[in-house]
């Protein structure tokens, strides 16, 4: 199953999009329609998703704000709007794909194929295997809060356990996700999942939602300041 958002504040355009994919893609399950920036911003950074439909002009705000706004950024965004000189914008904001009003079935065909090809790539790569103690551990990726580097070895940290991996960190740079997983100093790659706050200073810290800290380098600090509103 896959799960998915739309954002929309106009009710025709909400059923006609809805409509579109019960009807082409019942594999997707629409959790839940919202027409503002604000619950918009909340539902995504407290629900694993994996689509999230974004009209430009809504409530509160725009569709790009949203996507600015969210801690959670593990998902593919497509941008619905009347408006084509919002598409560089869309685009420069990693958008997975930009529709135009009125939708055309070609175009949503077109549009829905290239993501769920996305999607299903990043479910088969769900899980990651840690040699650990002599055994391939199997861990789901979104369990792992942070890794940290021991030298050659790598401590990979979940809600429930740490496992030590006989690999080191640049290795588990290469297989992870780099939209969810960040390097935030040469010690340590953070899962942005679960990042509760950023102190900004010379260097940074990242307070995560298990209470640790991580430390992030100079050199490190502006790929963590896009999550953060100002």
């Amino acid at each position: 199953m896959i799960t998915c958002l739309i954002v929309e504040d106009e009710f025709a355009a909400q059923q006609i999009l809805l409509q579109k994919i019960k009807k082409n893609y019942p594999e997707i399950l629409v959790k839940a329609i919202i027409d503002n920036k604000a619950e918009a911003v909340e539902y995504i950074d407290n629900h694993e998703l994996d689509l999230v439909f974004l009209d430009v002009q809504i409530k509160g705000g725009t569709g790009l704000d949203v996507l600015q706004s969210t801690v959670n950024r593990d998902f593919e965004a497509i941008f619905i709007t009347a408006y084509d000189n919002y598409a560089i914008d869309a685009l420069n904001e990693n958008a997975s794909y930009y529709l135009l009003k009125p939708i055309r079935k070609e175009e949503f065909i077109k549009g829905m194929s290239l993501i769920l090809a996305r999607i299903q790539a990043k479910k088969e790569s769900a899980f990651i295997l840690v040699p650990n103690k002599g055994v391939q551990q199997s861990i789901q990726t979104s369990d792992i809060i942070y890794l940290e580097s021991d030298g050659a070895y790598t401590s990979v940290v979940t809600a429930s356990d740490r496992f030590v991996s006989s690999k080191n960190l640049g290795y588990y740079e290469k297989v992870l996700n780099a939209a969810q997983f960040i390097r935030s100093h040469h010690s340590f790659i953070v899962n942005i999942v679960y990042i509760q706050a950023f102190q900004k200073g010379r260097s940074g810290l990242l307070i995560l939602k298990n209470g640790d800290e991580i430390p992030v380098s100079q050199r490190r600090m502006n790929d963590f300041k896009e999550y953060f509103v100002e």
